[in-house]
C-alpha cells in the first residue's frame, strides 16, 4: 500500500512539469551556491596546480610566448583563455563555475532526451555534489575546464549516436578538440567516440565507406582547434611543450587509488558500469556513454600519474549515465523502460529500483556532506596572509619568487618565467642554482620560502648575504586531510624582501 501511494506520488510529480522545472531550478541553485561560496577561498586545493596556471596566464597576458619565452608543459588553450581576463584569481574562477553549471545543464538535458524527467534530475543531482566536480569547479583547473567542453560534446554526439547526424558529430568533434586544446585527456574522448563507431560498423548497412567519412569528419573536426592553435604558437614548440615534456614522469600505481577515492565518494558512478551487459543492445546513445567512459577509465588507468583531480573528466559521461540507469529502473517497474527490456517480474524491478535509489541517495548524502563540511570549515588559505606583503615590496612590474605561486597570482606579480613550474612530479625540477639565478636576473626584491623552496638549504643563506629579511612567517601543522586525497600540504612560508 505504501509502495503504492508512494509510486502515484512520485508519478504525479513527475507528470506535473511545473514541479519538475523547479526541481531543476533548485538543483542548478545548489549547485550555483556551493560553487560561488566564498569563491575567493578554495575550500580545497588541487596542490599548487591552479597558481602555475594563474601565473602562466598572467605572464601572457604581460607579453610572454608560450613554449618559446614562457615553458609550459600543458596544452594552451586555457592560459590564453586566462590572459584574456589578466589572470585575475576571482574573475576565472567565475569563470570555471559559469562553465561548470553550463555544463550541468547540458548533461542533464542529455539524459532528459535518453531516459526522461527523472533522469534529468538524477543527473544534475549527483554532478552538481560530485566532490570532484565540485572542487574543481571553484578552481581555475585544467581539469575542469576540460571536463566542461567534453560535457558540452555529449549533447550533440548522442544526437550523432541516434540519428547518424554528421553536423552533431562536427560539432561534437570541435568541442572535443578544444577540451583537447586545454589538457590531453579530451583526448581520450575521441579515442572513445572512434571505439564505439567501429563496434557500430556491424549494425550499420552503410559499412566501410560510411564509418571511414564518419572518422574523417570527426578527425578533422577536432584537428581544427589544435591546428589553429598551433598556427599561433608554432607547431614543433607546442608539441615539444604539452607532449615531449611530460615524457619523463614516472609511473606511480599507487596514484591509482585515486579511482578507488573517486568511486568512493560517488558509488552511484559504479550503477551503469555493474548494469552495462543490460542496456548495450538497447539505445546507441547507452552504447556511446558506455564505451566512452570505459576508454577514459582505461587512459586514467594505464596514465603515469592519475590524482584525484583528473578524475573529473569521468564526471560528465558517469553522471548522465548513472541518471539514466536510475530512471530506467524506476521505468521498468512500471513496464515503460526506454532503454531497458522489461523483466517479467514486477517484484523484481522494484528491487531494483530500490537499490539503485539507495545507492544514489548515497551518493548525494556523501557530495552534500563533503560540501558543507569544505563551505562550512573555510579559513583564509596561507597565501592569502602574504599578498599584503608582497603588494607593499613589489610594483606591479616587480617579479616576485615564491615556492607558491598562487601567492603571486594573487598579488597581480609575475614570477620569473623558469620559475613558475614549482611542482614535485614534474620532468626537469628547478634547481636551486636556477632559482639564486634568476632572483639576481630578475632584481627580485621579494622572495616566498616555502613548498621546494623550503628543500633548497643554501637558498636563505643566499638571501640573508644579499640583504634581504624576514617580513612574515607563518608556520602550522600541515592540514592536508580528506579534503586534499592525495596531495601534500607544507604550511612552512617565510616571506623574504629588501628594505
Amino acid at each position: 500500500m505504501r509502495d503504492g501511494m508512494g509510486s502515484d506520488l512520485f508519478e504525479s510529480f513527475l507528470k506535473d512539469r511545473r514541479k519538475v522545472v523547479a526541481a531543476a531550478a533548485v538543483i542548478i541553485a545548489v549547485a550555483a551556491f556551493a560553487r560561488l561560496y566564498h569563491i575567493g577561498w578554495s575550500f580545497s586545493n588541487n596542490g599548487i596546480d591552479e597558481g602555475i596556471m594563474l601565473e602562466r596566464a598572467l605572464l601572457v597576458s604581460r607579453g610572454y610566448e608560450l613554449y618559446t619565452e614562457l615553458p609550459c608543459d600543458q596544452a594552451p588553450l586555457a592560459f590564453l583563455m586566462g590572459a584574456g581576463f589578466d589572470g585575475d584569481v576571482v574573475a576565472l574562477r567565475s569563470l570555471s563555475v559559469t562553465m561548470s553549471i553550463l555544463a550541468i545543464l547540458a548533461c542533464m538535458y542529455s539524459a532528459r532526451r535518453i531516459q526522461g524527467d527523472f533522469a534529468m534530475l538524477v543527473t544534475g543531482a549527483l554532478l552538481a555534489l560530485d566532490f570532484a566536480f565540485l572542487r574543481e569547479s571553484r578552481l581555475f583547473s585544467l581539469d575542469g575546464l576540460s571536463s566542461y567542453f567534453l560535457a558540452f560534446s555529449l549533447l550533440a554526439f548522442l544526437g550523432y549516436a541516434r540519428d547518424r547526424n554528421r553536423v552533431a558529430l562536427a560539432a561534437a568533434g570541435a568541442m572535443v578538440g578544444l577540451s583537447t586544446a586545454v589538457k590531453l585527456f579530451g583526448g581520450l574522448a575521441l579515442v572513445g567516440v572512434i571505439l564505439f563507431m567501429v563496434l557500430e560498423l556491424r549494425r550499420n548497412r552503410d559499412g566501410m565507406p560510411r564509418l571511414a567519412a564518419d572518422i574523417s569528419i570527426l578527425a578533422v573536426s577536432a584537428a581544427a582547434p589544435l591546428a589553429v592553435l598551433m598556427l599561433m604558437l608554432g607547431p614543433s614548440d607546442m608539441i615539444q611543450g604539452m607532449v615531449f615534456d611530460q615524457g619523463g614522469r614516472e609511473f606511480d600505481a599507487f596514484l591509482k587509488l585515486s579511482l578507488v577515492a573517486f568511486f568512493g565518494v560517488n558509488p552511484a558512478y559504479v550503477l551503469p558500469l555493474l548494469r552495462a551487459r543490460a542496456v548495450w543492445d538497447t539505445r546507441p546513445e547507452m552504447r556511446l556513454l558506455l564505451v566512452l567512459a570505459l576508454a577514459m577509465l582505461a587512459g586514467m588507468i594505464v596514465q603515469p600519474l592519475s590524482f584525484f583531480h583528473h578524475m573529473v573528466v569521468l564526471s560528465p559521461v558517469l553522471s548522465i549515465l548513472a541518471g539514466c540507469v536510475v530512471g530506467g529502473a524506476l521505468l521498468s517497474k512500471k513496464g515503460i523502460n526506454r532503454i531497458e527490456t522489461p523483466s517479467n517480474s514486477s517484484k523484481s524491478d522494484m528491487s531494483i529500483f530500490r537499490a539503485f535509489a539507495a545507492v544514489t541517495t548515497v551518493s548525494l548524502v556523501i557530495g552534500a556532506g563533503f560540501a558543507v563540511y569544505g563551505l562550512g570549515n573555510q579559513a583564509e588559505p596561507p597565501s592569502n596572509y602574504f599578498v599584503s606583503y608582497v603588494e607593499a615590496y613589489t610594483d606591479a612590474n616587480d617579479y616576485v619568487v615564491t615556492g607558491e605561486p598562487l601567492i603571486a597570482a594573487l598579488a597581480g606579480r609575475m614570477v620569473p618565467p623558469e620559475l613558475v613550474n614549482m611542482a614535485y612530479r614534474v620532468g626537469d625540477e628547478v634547481t636551486e642554482e636556477e632559482v639564486t639565478d634568476a632572483i639576481l636576473e630578475y632584481d627580485v626584491r621579494t622572495v616566498i620560502v616555502c613548498h621546494r623552496l623550503n628543500e633548497m638549504p643554501g637558498l636563505v643563506p643566499f638571501l640573508e648575504e644579499r640583504g634581504f629579511r624576514i617580513i612574515a612567517w607563518l608556520s602550522q601543522e600541515d592540514t592536508a586531510g580528506v579534503l586534499d586525497l592525495f596531495q601534500e600540504g607544507d604550511l612552512d612560508y617565510r616571506l623574504y624582501a629588501l628594505e
